[in-house]
């Protein structure tokens, strides 16, 4: 039985992955750009969340073919993106071609973003594992483990420090918040939050993010570099697992989107928002992340509607759909 919640939230995070990438809102005062930014964080790690709150059965043959379905969205997801990779290459055939057959593009894509279906392969991997061969005290420990150890490579990366482990516990996030999403889904975390008070929960968490980025740049002398996790984006993530799964939506419009889209739109939005901002800088309006926002949602929504009319067959293939 679907959860009709789960669709139409996975709709709303896309829109909130874009509000992230469209970049730092210079129409709005600084620093409240980047700081509605940084609230908007709770996006992906809902993601992960999700992706193993319908987790249902465990046995080698499901898993398999969940990650036979990633490895497909992954290629076929970083194929549309050569025709970018190779204008970026100053139109070099030999600067393409090592990119796109790098170690890096093949465990996170050939683009930023796709990083997340990367981690999310791994995640579902050693998902299994741990279900096979850890207790779940042990897997739960580990999870929240690097879910903290992320939050802290983020915030000393904040202050200007190189730090690499940050990206080797970002990509651990697939795991982590995999495992975290499966308990959810299956009840086999006790603690989850009623219907009422995980909106109030969702709704201060999102403050929260904003603040701890405030504080740390106004206070504490953090730079304007890129917060990828702050602390509340997990808790604001889970308290929207917890609304899916308390509540009773019907079947509606956003839902179904949701259920046809969501992973599509992730997957081309950079697409979009590349050729979008080429077409206002003509005009001159590209500074205006706002309307990048809006019509890079727009556009990937309608591209994919197209595809799944029109083109069922590449529709399909991005989607990881009838892969055996």
């Amino acid at each position: 039985m679907r959860n009709n919640a789960l669709d139409a939230a996975k709709l709303l995070a896309c829109f909130f992955i874009i509000f992230v990438h469209v970049g730092r809102f210079p129409e709005l005062v600084a620093p409240w750009g980047e700081t509605l930014r940084v609230m908007a964080r709770w996006a992906v790690p809902f993601f992960f969340l999700a992706s193993g709150f319908t987790i249902t059965r465990i046995d080698a043959e499901s898993i398999l073919r969940r990650v036979t379905k990633l490895i497909a969205v992954l290629f076929y997801g970083s194929i549309i993106y050569i025709p970018i990779l190779y204008m970026q290459s100053r139109d070099s055939i030999v600067i393409l071609i090592d990119k796109f057959i790098s170690l890096n593009t093949l465990h996170n894509g050939a683009f930023g973003h796709l990083w997340f279906i990367g981690s999310l392969i791994s995640g579902i991997i050693l998902f299994w594992y741990a279900r096979q061969n850890l207790s779940h005290k042990v897997s739960l420990t580990i999870s929240i483990t690097i879910v903290i150890m992320c939050w802290m490579g983020d915030v000393v990366k904040s202050f200007g420090y190189e730090l690499w482990f940050f990206f080797t516990f970002r990509y651990l996030l697939g795991f982590a918040l995999v495992y975290i999403g499966w308990c959810v889904g299956t009840g086999k975390l006790k603690f989850i939050l009623a219907y009422k008070p995980a909106w109030l929960v969702f709704f201060l968490c999102i403050f929260l993010m904003g603040f701890e980025y405030y504080i740390l740049l106004t206070k504490f002398g953090a730079t304007h570099s890129e917060r990828q996790f702050p602390l509340a984006c997990i808790p604001a993530a889970f308290a929207l697992i917890c609304i899916c799964k308390n509540s009773s939506m019907k079947s509606n419009i956003i839902s179904g989107w949701g259920v046809n889209y969501s992973l599509g739109i992730y997957i081309i939005h950079l697409f979009s928002l590349y050729f979008i901002s080429l077409f206002l800088d003509l005009y001159r309006l590209n500074k205006y992340s706002s309307l990048r926002l809006v019509a890079t949602f727009a556009v990937s929504l309608i591209i994919l509607m197209a595809m799944k009319k029109c083109t069922p067959y590449a529709y399909n293939k991005l989607n990881g759909i009838l892969v055996k």
